[in-house]
């Protein structure tokens, strides 16, 4: 996070003018066949995360200017790489296209990249969302190559390509050229890319799961009408003539050549089939008998590229078919595999190769630019009639290859109401909401329905167990789920559920709701109880979510007996999850994960009566063709796509296979694990299972049901699964300061520079019964030893350098001379190197009297590096209560070193910053009126007024989420704040004049109460909102915080009892 003072309230009534998204297709409007794809917005929030294109000044592409841009906002970009309002950066198709920052007035939208299963919306601001649960798609195709027709003698010439793949020769036909006419209407499920497979590929090679990293190709050209292969694929030139754009910039290190006025050749070895290219003759050999042309070696020859055919693919396998027949072939980390064996043998998981009177379509894996061929040439020459070229004329390699030029796309979606609704792709938006995770078919539990288990102690975990990132704070326990349901439907506005319960579940979820244990866990049937509940009531757990285009890992219909005969285990500790929380483990250890798990299914009833066994005789084990024999057997059928999720339980999966898919219900049980490896990448929009803030720091109390972590003491910012920056790492903006009002007495205000510093035995905070307490120090030095529950306490003690002790003692004379009302500091005589800071959450914020707890270390080398924070997230797995502040305790700040910023200024420094400047940014940029706009670069959106609606449902939800930091904090002491923590929020046992305490407990509870008598009697137009922070609670806010209010009233009770 940013910490300049930024304010962060929204502006509201603000027309919506910008109109292209990130990863949008466009063209230009004075050229519609320059067509490209949207990489950097003025409201782009990823640029700071993303690999691919990363914010700064675009240094590394080619950078030029197909129409007028005014010198300083073209300046502006070139030094920032973000656009200015109303602009937009575009990549463009070919590589000799380059870039263009382009107003949006002169582009015009021809598609979006939303995907089958994504979450969209109608605007950025609809209340409504939805899931696209189908897709189809109609195209315009534009063939690379063609061969001209002598009309007098019907016959055909040689192969010539299409104009627009030379990018120096005019775009318009030569006179007499027969140049075939685009196809239009061709549906999309009768393509396919025009390669057998390229990188990010899902495989099937030899009972393993695996993805194509990269993939190493060769280059054939024709040069004067002769086919060569290249003995350098790399040393190759592509033609960029500048007469109709303009030059703004060349990558640095481009190698290039300039020819004439107009044109230069630039070195890009990353080249696709019919492009126009160059390379000098020496680096050509001929190919089939064909003789290189004699020219002088160290000229150029120019030709188009016939094919790019490949030689080696590097995968990286992801998980192992375990109800395979035979052994599995386990190799961990990248295999190299020679393209002849992989193409030969490996299926490649096209969930798009379905039969035609299938209904569930997914038609949007193919995009406008891309290279394609038909699936069934034959059935398309008949069809469309196109002009079909005999590999014959062209050395024998296929350039029956067309270009879409565009896509009509028409999507299916299901609104969270239930409702069905046929969308055109450009009038919808993705939801990228950070806080969206109940749909309707998804499975929830009732927290209140919750309870923990033990789980017997036993030495026999197995080793990969325990690497699993939740294995050390919840590998002895369990969440036993016994109230279970589907989602029917969801009323965002009012945040209710309408729910489906199954009649007599019983789930038992580990590392903290990540796996689903088998063998004793099962659904049932679902019965016919339907109820609405409060959202806030709900809990999703990443093992039990099952979305629409999950690539999921199956038991298969059908086992070998082989498989069947597997030893049982006493392990009990493993079942389905998600991919990427296996991720860290090589594939050997999922393999033993995957086993185990089917021991365990093999042992059940519901398998049993599910599963058909193969008696069908295995090939001799040492037979010379035993791998060869087991690769002919069918084993596609473990892997499939999720396409329907009913709201009636059902789940229809599209299983991959050599020819056509085929779908299938399956029961949820047989599902393996989601193969979310789309998450593991750079870029793109995250998953749902990512931003569920059910993921994978869900903990309970045993003894009321809440969510507590009992191990928060253990929990260390360096372990090796914490990833400090990820695609939701959080941001900038802040209200004003005076915006944060702390909620204590209006006579208490800072002190003066020179209060002096107060040292009291921890034991002196006791009070005796009939005894009034007085108001306890912002700042004070405890004697004694530090709590167990400090965060830092194991830390060593660094060794006290002279001038580490001066700098820890001057923050001391600063905190205790210059702290603000609200923040109170407490610092321990025995370790000078820690502290503890409670916070009050300042009024006018949906933080409002809760307490925030946040411990400090100050390192060895303090002052040259800033202090190290964690806070206290009391309430884990309901979602973080600010972007800034995550569940496993990181805080985001630039002045503590935790986000990355540009502007020295926000940086610690040495000899400048100080403790006190940390404290005062928590509580000023953190503790804010508007959190939602505190994630990555959101301050844009603030300032356009843009997504209110999540805005306020973040609000709503962090302040319900801090009515239970109240309630911790009064039922856990917190050590070293117990005089703090009574003074602030209870009443007094004795009767005092002298002393007026702040009250916060009844202030929260009227607080509250006043905003749920605002939801039962709304007033009328332009009156008060239910308070500074929320206009309006939801029906689901009011359901939850009646429950919150009566857990309050018992403690203020009990308090003055």
């Amino acid at each position: 996070m940013n910490t300049s003072d930024v304010p962060n309230a929204p502006k509201t009534g603000i027309p919506r003018t910008f109109k292209f998204d990130l990863d949008d297709t466009c063209c230009l409007k004075s050229n519609p066949s320059l067509t490209g794809i949207v990489v950097r917005t003025y409201l782009d929030t990823d640029l700071a995360f993303s690999k691919v294109n990363p914010a700064g000044p675009p240094e590394d592409y080619l950078v030029v200017s197909y129409t007028s841009v005014p010198y300083d906002v073209l300046a502006d970009f070139l030094q920032t790489g973000v656009p200015c309002k109303g602009y937009v950066f575009v990549e463009f198709d070919w590589f000799w296209q380059g870039y263009s920052l382009i107003h949006e007035d002169d582009l015009e939208l021809l598609d979006r990249y939303i995907h089958f299963g994504s979450h969209v919306k109608r605007d950025s601001d609809d209340a409504t969302r939805g899931t696209v649960i189908s897709a189809s798609a109609t195209c315009t195709l534009e063939p690379v190559a063609y061969r001209n027709n002598d009309e007098s003698s019907g016959e055909y010439g040689s192969v010539e390509f299409n104009d627009w793949l030379m990018p120096h020769k005019s775009q318009s036909p030569e006179a007499g050229s027969s140049r075939p006419s685009p196809l239009h209407n061709v549906p999309l499920s009768e393509l396919m890319h025009h390669q057998p497979f390229i990188e990010d590929d899902l495989i099937i090679y030899r009972q393993k799961l695996g993805v194509i990293r990269q993939v190493d190709r060769d280059t054939i050209l024709r040069v004067s009408n002769v086919p060569v292969s290249l003995v350098d694929p790399n040393a190759l030139e592509v033609p960029c003539a500048f007469e109709d754009k303009e030059l703004i910039w060349m990558p640095d290190g481009q190698q290039c050549r300039t020819v004439g006025t107009n044109l230069q050749y630039l070195e890009h070895d990353n080249v696709a089939t019919s492009q126009y290219v160059c390379t000098k003759y020496k680096n050509m050999r001929g190919i089939n008998g064909s003789i290189v042309p004699r020219e002088d070696a160290r000229s150029f020859g120019y030709g188009h590229v016939l094919s790019t055919p490949a030689t080696e693919y590097k995968v990286e396998w992801l998980c192992t078919n375990v109800f395979g027949p035979g052994k599995n072939e386990i190799s961990d980390g990248i295999e190299t595999l020679r393209a002849s064996v992989l193409e030969r043998d490996a299926v490649k998981c096209d969930f798009g190769n379905i039969p035609a009177w299938e209904t569930v379509r997914s038609d949007v894996w193919l995009h406008v630019g891309e290279l394609v061929r038909f699936r069934d040439p034959e059935s398309a020459r008949q069809r469309y009639s196109y002009q079909h070229i005999p590999t014959g004329e062209t050395f024998g390699y296929d350039l029956n290859i067309f270009r879409i030029a565009s896509r009509n796309t028409t999507l299916t979606v299901r609104w969270s109401d239930g409702s069905v609704t046929t969308e055109d792709i450009k009038s919808l938006r993705l939801n990228t909401g950070i806080d969206e995770y109940i749909w309707p078919g998804g499975i929830v539990v009732l927290k209140d329905g919750i309870e923990i288990i033990d789980l017997p102690a036993s030495e026999r975990i197995p080793a990969y167990m325990r690497q699993l990132p939740n294995h050390r704070r919840h590998g002895g326990t369990a969440i036993r789920a016994r109230t279970v349901g589907v989602v029917q439907a969801v009323d965002v506005r009012e945040r209710i559920a309408t729910v489906r319960w199954y009649k007599d579940p019983d789930i038992v979820l580990l590392h903290g709701g990540q796996i689903l244990a088998y063998p004793c866990s099962f659904l049932g049937e679902l019965g016919n109880t339907v109820s609405q509940v409060s959202l806030y009531e709900l809990d999703v757990f990443p093992c039990l979510e099952r979305l629409h285009g999950d690539i999921v890992l199956l038991a298969p219909e059908t086992i070998h007996e082989s498989a069947s005969m597997k030893k049982s285990n006493a392990y009990n500790v493993v079942g389905p999850c998600i991919y990427s929380y296996t991720s860290s483990l090589p594939l050997s250890q999922v393999h033993a994960y995957l086993d185990a798990m089917s021991i365990a299914m093999l042992n059940s009833d519901w398998f049993r009566s599910t599963t058909t066994i193969d008696t069908t005789p295995l090939p001799p084990r040492h037979s010379y063709h035993y791998q060869r024999k087991l690769n002919e057997r069918p084993t596609a059928d473990f892997v499939g796509q999720i396409i329907a999720i009913d709201v009636n339980g059902e789940i229809t999966v599209r299983l991959a296979g050599v020819g056509a898919c085929r779908d299938i219900r399956v029961p949820f049980e047989k599902i393996m694990m989601v193969i979310n490896v789309g998450v593991l990448g750079s870029a793109g929009i995250p998953s749902p299972s990512d931003l569920s803030t059910m993921s994978a720091n869900m903990t309970y109390d045993n003894e009321e049901g809440y969510s507590v972590d009992p191990d928060e003491d253990e929990w260390e910012t360096d372990e090796p699964n914490d990833i400090l920056y990820t695609d939701s790492a959080d941001n900038h903006a802040a209200p004003a300061f005076a915006e944060a009002r702390y909620p204590g007495n209006a006579d208490l205000e800072m002190k003066d520079d020179d209060s002096d510093i107060v040292m009291r035995d921890a034991s002196d905070e006791l009070v005796e019964q009939g005894e009034e307490m007085t108001l306890p120090p912002e700042f004070l030095i405890l004697e004694g030893s530090p709590p167990s529950d400090h965060h830092f306490i194991s830390k060593n003690m660094a060794g006290a350098s002279v001038l580490r002790t001066k700098c820890i003692q001057k923050e001391y004379d600063i905190l205790a001379g210059s702290l603000p009302s609200g923040i109170f500091v407490r610092a321990w005589e025995s370790r000078m190197d820690l502290l503890r800071v409670l916070f009050i959450g300042p009024e006018g914020t949906p933080y409002e009297y809760a307490p925030i707890v946040i411990d400090f270390y100050f390192p060895g080398d303090f002052p040259s590096r800033p202090p190290e924070a964690f806070f206290h997230s009391w309430i884990g797995g309901q979602g973080r209560i600010n972007p800034n502040l995550y569940e496993d305790g990181k805080i985001c700040l630039s002045i503590l070193g935790t986000w990355p910023t540009q502007n020295p200024e926000e940086m610690w420094s040495a000899t400048k910053s100080t403790v006190l400047q940390v404290l005062v940014s928590i509580m000023g940029l953190v503790l804010v009126k508007n959190p939602f706009y505190n994630e990555a670069g959101y301050e844009t959106l603030a300032a356009e007024g843009d997504r209110l609606d999540e805005s306020s449902k973040y609000t709503e939800k962090t302040f319900l989420t801090t009515r239970r930091y109240i309630k911790y904090a009064l039922d856990h002491p917190v050590i070293g704040m117990e005089d703090i923590v009574t003074w602030n929020y209870l009443p007094s046992r004795v009767p005092s004049s002298a002393c007026s305490r702040p009250l916060l407990l009844r202030r929260a509870i009227d607080s509250a109460v006043a905003m749920i008598e605002h939801y039962n009697y709304p007033s009328s137009e332009g009156e008060r909102s239910a308070s500074a922070f929320v206009s309006r609670l939801s029906l689901g806010a009011v359901v939850m915080l009646r429950k919150y209010i009566a857990e309050l009233e018992t403690l203020e009770v009990a308090a003055a009892a």
